[in-house]
């Protein structure tokens, strides 16, 4: 339960690589790696399996289960990836995937349409959030017990693939038919603050479209000189690809050849990124949102922000993974991950959590919020690690598991329950569910919003739903609601709501955000403290 956070970091904290190649995630190896793990025993082994065990196997899956034991000799980040694993990585990073452009939740054996991406094949055929996907080329997948993978196979087929669509929309079955088309993933949302004149910009992930997204976004608002400020918000971003989190780090710079981070390894050699000089747009103060999953690439752009004191950073502790990674394909159509090196940021810091003891490291984020670290700037994890300097203010920052932010933001006393803390992985299901139950009372709805109220009743499903999908056994007493509010309402908010205007509404009540603002309106992002 206590793990339920960290999902989000999945297998995309796991790689980064020296370099990005122009039309791949990976750099090619000069040796086929493919047939070195299937030579010598290994192979030997698979054939003797094969002609003499008492049953028939799939020497397929003995092969994958054998590397899969390899890489849990080594450390946590590097892995197999089998063929469809890469695949789906590679949809999320490479900018774009083959598909109709929908976001959905699998619930109760049915697929719920959550929302439709503007301009997606399934956009431009008509189909809604709500929508229930009966079946697909006239196969039945609701009502059945079916993987969501298998679900997502039908849907993500070969570009111009035509698919049929039988959808349930309220009371009425409605029947669809589209062609699968290049559905752009964008990585990157903004807002515009204009009090302050401050860009707010999200970046989910750092993909191979990344840069380009952001600096569509920075120059919307500074070309005209309508913002001067950024706050960029790299919550729950797992990282990906590193030459896009540098040439971020160069907009944020304006002298050429600063120390931004560099790489070294028992084999490969150190290698320095630094500023290119080519800053497009002034940008003056910057500060950054990090949380526990924000790893890798974001802990990269926060460590050098931090370290050059160019702006402050806001949240809590990163998740602590300075590793480098190199992929290399395999014949198979997966691929390997291989720890190379390490990373270190401008003040010589290797943010890397110890993983000599793997189950200390997965176990991590339970560690962590059972010991206050999530709640506690000030916790014993905290003060362990060497001491580092930064360039400028030779402030002392830590040097252990993760970047610790400047301001530190705790998590909300109330999930310090930890059976609350659990009712976080029900609410944004439990949400879709109401809203779609609820839809025809959604203008009276956002009157209520507005007043930042809501109804009654809906405490009393949660608790129903709760009970029916876990065996919690809470009452749901006014001390509870009261707890829930918060996350409640914004869960509810994000259906109700476009992503635009959910988004505009949101961070007016984001306290990450609401200190960020404070920190740019009292100058404190050029002029830093200790706090």
């Amino acid at each position: 339960m206590l793990l339920s956070a960290c999902i989000a970091i999945g297998m995309m904290v796991g790689y980064k690589m020296n370099e990005k190649p122009e039309n791949s995630l990976v750099d090619v190896s000069d040796y086929p790696l493919d047939s070195m793990m299937m030579t010598g025993r290994v192979e030997e082994l698979i054939r003797f399996i094969e002609s003499k065990y008492v049953t028939k196997i799939n020497s397929n899956e003995l092969i994958e289960t054998a590397l899969t034991a390899v890489f849990e000799k080594l450390d946590p980040h590097s892995m197999y990836l089998s063929p469809e694993e890469l695949e789906e990585v590679n949809d999320q990073m490479d900018g774009a995937y083959n598909g109709i452009g929908i976001e959905n939740f699998l619930i109760d054996d049915t697929v719920n349409i959550s929302s439709v991406i503007q301009n997606g094949p399934a956009d431009k055929a008509g189909l809604r959030a709500f929508d229930k996907i009966i079946s697909i080329n006239d196969q039945v997948v609701a009502g059945k017990s079916m993987e969501y993978s298998e679900i997502r196979s039908l849907l993500n087929q070969e570009k111009g693939t035509k698919i049929q669509l039988t959808v349930l929309r309220g009371k009425k079955v409605v029947p669809y038919s589209l062609s699968v088309d290049e559905v752009p993933v964008r990585t990157v949302v903004s807002e515009f603050i204009p009090d302050i004149k401050t860009v707010l910009i999200r970046i989910e992930r750092f993909g191979s479209n990344t840069y380009k997204e952001f600096m569509e976004d920075v120059e919307k608002y500074f070309a005209n000189n309508s913002a001067h400020h950024l706050i960029i918000d790299l919550r729950d971003n797992p990282g990906g690809f590193l030459p896009e989190a540098t040439n971020i780090l160069c907009q944020i710079f304006e002298e050429k050849d600063k120390l931004l981070l560099y790489t070294e390894g028992r084999n490969s050699k150190k290698n320095e990124y630094k500023s290119n000089g080519k800053r497009f747009f002034k940008v003056d103060q910057v500060a950054v949102l990090i949380d526990e999953n924000s790893a890798s690439a974001s802990e990269i752009i926060a460590g050098a922000i931090q370290d050059w004191d160019r702006g402050v950073i806001i949240g809590r502790r990163s998740y602590g993974k300075g590793l480098v990674q190199e992929q290399y394909n395999l014949t198979n159509g997966g691929a390997i991950r291989l720890t190379v090196a390490r990373y270190y940021t401008p003040s010589g810091r290797s943010i890397q959590r110890d993983y000599a003891d793997r189950d200390t490291y997965d176990g991590d984020f339970g560690e962590r919020y059972r010991n206050g670290d999530l709640f506690h700037k000030d916790s014993i994890s905290n003060k362990n690690g060497d001491k580092y300097y930064t360039q400028i203010l030779r402030r002392e920052v830590s040097g252990f598991g993760g970047i610790t932010p400047d301001i530190f933001i705790p998590l909300d006393s109330v999930y310090k329950d930890e059976q609350i803390f659990g009712y976080k992985s029900f609410l944004s299901e439990f949400a879709f569910k109401y809203v779609s139950l609820h839809k025809n009372e959604i203008p009276d709805m956002i009157k209520l919003f507005n007043e930042w109220k809501l109804p009654a009743s809906i405490y009393r499903e949660f608790e129903g739903y709760i009970k029916t999908h876990s065996d919690s056994t809470t009452v749901f007493n006014e001390v509870t609601v009261k707890k829930l509010e918060r996350e409640l309402k914004s869960n509810v908010a994000r259906y109700m709501f476009d992503k635009k205007t959910y988004q505009a509404n949101e961070i007016l009540q984001d306290e990450f955000v609401i200190s960020a603002i404070r920190a740019i309106k009292e100058n404190k992002t050029t002029a830093l403290k200790n706090k």
